[in-house]
């Protein structure tokens, strides 16, 4: 399994609001589930859960759709820099980032002029 503390911030956001959308997913099918009886009679046609997984699996999904809007407006005014590993351009958030690519541990010094964006 690869080590998540090099990877880059914007794909660590990216991340995070794709397991959003799996769990809000998985969550809405389950209660949906619970509801038309396929686990057994256990809770069969139980508008109270069923109602309670749906509402919190499509917030979930709400939840990911902003943290794209927010990954998307940050990743457009990230700086880029090329990675002296790999020699590909990565996009860094603050002054200490890792690359997008392979991971390497990156630092935006002060001689260092970041490539612009035209």
């Amino acid at each position: 399994m690869k080590n998540t503390d090099r990877l880059n911030k914007i794909k660590r956001m990216r991340t995070w609001a794709n397991w959003c959308i799996g769990i809000g997913i998985v969550l809405m099918y389950v209660g949906y589930a619970f509801f038309a009886g396929y686990f057994g009679s256990f809770l069969k046609g139980s508008i109270l859960l069923m109602t309670s997984l749906l509402l919190i699996g499509f917030i979930l999904m709400m939840v990911a759709t902003v943290l794209f809007m927010i990954t998307g407006m940050v990743s457009m005014s990230a700086a880029q820099v090329e990675c002296p590993t790999c020699k590909k351009v990565t996009k860094m958030l603050g002054k200490e980032d890792a690359c997008m690519f392979c991971g390497q541990p990156l630092s935006l010094a002060d001689e260092q002029t970041p490539q612009s964006n035209t």
